[in-house]
């Protein structure tokens, strides 16, 4: 996972320049299309009683997103942030944000984005 490979980096005081594109590019291939699949989600909850988590889910990705522009060889330690934010974010989506859509979302719309997931997956697997 991302957060841990910043944490881990950062206690050994190496977030350099190397670090940071490296996680930028990371976050780009990892990252990003998950925040694009799980904006399925988000518009499928968009007026069912949890518009506060679909407004927290994209104000964290935004924050998550201004972070990584925000690192630079200079200065890495937006990642510090971001690493936190990762963690939180995930815990966050297990414990709230999913069990949500399970409630909420009908069975299509899960399968939907499960395909998605996979796709993306499958995509990842043949580029690696």
């Amino acid at each position: 996972m991302l957060a841990r490979f910043i944490a881990a980096i950062d206690l050994r005081g190496a977030l350099d320049s190397d670090v940071v594109k490296l996680v930028q590019e990371r976050f780009d291939t990892e990252i990003v299309p998950h925040f694009h699949i799980e904006e399925i989600l988000l518009r499928a909850l968009e007026g069912r009683g949890v518009d506060e988590l679909v407004k927290r889910t994209r104000d964290e990705h935004a924050r998550m997103t201004e972070l990584v522009v925000a690192a630079t060889p200079s200065d890495a330690s937006p990642l510090c942030e971001l690493s936190r934010l990762l963690t939180d974010h995930v815990r966050f989506e297990e414990r709230e944000l999913y069990p949500a859509c399970e409630t909420h979302l009908p069975a299509l719309v899960l399968d939907q984005v499960a395909d998605a997931h996979d796709a993306h997956h499958a995509h990842e697997e043949g580029a690696a």
